[in-house]
């Protein structure tokens, strides 16, 4: 018999630096429905306070279901942070409606707002070209009439009324740079099962970048595009990511069906192209992107991975096409010269570096190990997760990146066991199935 864990209403002390503002949310219902990325509930045995071991950590990258990888208990009490707001059943049912298969719906929200802004951003301007979308985006996510339905926000529009689209997956709020100004972040435990369940939502704002760059503003003339909206998905259907495409591309395929449901954009309904972004290794997207583009995508949803949409970045945004993914969170992207054409619904790795930080010393951990892929979303959580931690007084005692296609992690593993930390936090995608082994192996594991 399964026990899902409560979810945390009660405001926890957070830490209240770089001008991030955090408070905690979340329901005092103990069902798991409609509250977790995961499909299914955690058996917990409040473990995270009573697990022998080494405290671990994972971040969105590795929070997935490890029921069938590893043996029971290999994961209990494991703690996770994951940007996204507590969802509803109802939009569940409705991404289940599209593809019954998805066993969580990781970024789904996200994929789903990407998709929604990307055709009222089309309705404002009265056109569907890239420059069209990108010059509206900012503007239908702020500072309007908050309307939160398709077709609500289409009626608003239609009569001449600014909007503020606020999301499934949270406000959105897109600021100067495109990036959300406020976003969620859970707090997840893992059970015995080795699956997750939420613990508590953590909301903060980001704050804006100072100044914005002549390379990040859209210029020149905006064409009107060929009349019709196409959406292009970039997401993981291969690789180490492939877990996240699933939950990603049904909330793109089912707001394009409800868009078209509320009379499509401009008159015509929105078509869509899809294409695989991979992880990375090798590299797909840059070719995957060119197809996309010579099917006449006019925003590009993706990537994934923040690697991943830097390697296409130029690609997309050269070509006057917008990109926003649902899931990027590196720092690099808030001063990338995008030509004032990329945007994301995720928020950016100062907001969970932060929660992640409050995490570690409210569960009273002292000193602490990071390890992390070396990638640009590797390291920059890792970056924020170390800073933030360090100017709450903690002491982080081992900080190593490694190459995620290093046929073993022995050497980090056993310098980090060597310094005895008090919890490590884990920053990575699949290769997290072979680390946790090695850590065990060290003495350091969740339950060694």
């Amino acid at each position: 018999m399964t026990r899902p864990i409560p979810i945390r209403r009660t405001v926890i002390a957070v830490l209240a630096v770089a001008g991030l503002t955090l408070s905690a949310c979340g329901s005092d219902t103990s069902s798991d429905e409609g509250s977790s990325p995961s499909e299914g509930s955690s058996e917990s045995s409040g473990a995270a306070e009573e697990a022998s071991g080494t405290q671990l950590y994972f971040v969105d990258g590795n929070t997935a279901d490890y029921s069938e990888d590893f043996d029971p208990g290999t994961l209990d009490g494991v703690k996770a942070t994951y940007p996204g707001s507590e969802l509803n059943d109802d939009f569940r049912e409705r991404l289940l409606g599209v593809d019954p298969q998805l066993k969580d719906f990781t970024y789904g929200a996200e994929s789903y707002d990407a998709t929604v802004i990307a055709a009222l951003a089309a309705t404002a301007a009265g056109a569907d070209s890239g420059k069209a979308i990108g010059s509206e985006l900012q503007n239908v996510t702020t500072e309007g009439e908050v309307c939160t339905e398709i077709q609500q926000c289409f009626d608003l529009l239609a009569d001449g009324t600014d909007i503020d689209y606020d999301g499934v997956s949270g406000p959105i709020d897109l600021n100067s740079t495109g990036s959300p100004s406020a976003a969620t972040i859970g707090i997840f435990e893992y059970g015995s099962d080795n699956t997750y369940a939420p613990v508590e939502y953590i909301t903060g704002e980001i704050p804006d970048v100072d100044n914005v760059a002549a390379g990040q503003e859209i210029s020149g003339n905006i064409p009107a595009g060929d009349g019709t909206l196409t959406v292009g998905t970039l997401l993981p259907q291969s690789g180490d990511l492939a877990f996240l495409g699933p939950p990603e591309i049904a909330g793109v395929d089912l707001a394009v069906e409800e868009i078209n449901a509320a009379g499509g954009v401009n008159g015509k309904d929105v078509e869509s192209v899809s294409a695989d972004s991979g992880d990375g290794t090798p590299l797909i997207a840059p070719s995957e992107t060119d197809k996309l583009l010579r099917g006449g995508a006019d925003v590009i949803v993706g990537a994934a991975s923040s690697s991943v949409s830097l390697s296409v970045i130029d690609r997309i945004t050269g070509a006057g096409v917008a990109q926003i993914s649902p899931a990027n969170t590196s720092t690099e992207f808030d001063t990338y010269d995008d030509a004032g054409l990329y945007f994301r619904t995720a928020p950016s790795d100062v907001l969970q570096g932060q929660v992640m930080a409050s995490t570690l010393i409210a569960d009273g951990k002292q000193n602490i190990a990071i390890l992390a892929r070396q990638d640009s979303y590797g390291e920059a959580l890792a970056e924020n997760v170390r800073d933030f931690y360090e100017q709450a007084g903690g002491t982080v005692v081992s900080y190593q990146t490694y190459s995620p296609e290093a046929p073993n992690f022995n050497a980090e593993v056993q310098s980090l066991a060597s310094e005895d930390p008090d919890a490590i936090v884990l920053i990575a995608f699949d290769e997290t199935k072979k680390i946790v082994p090695e850590l065990i192996r060290a003495g350091v594991g969740q339950n060694s």
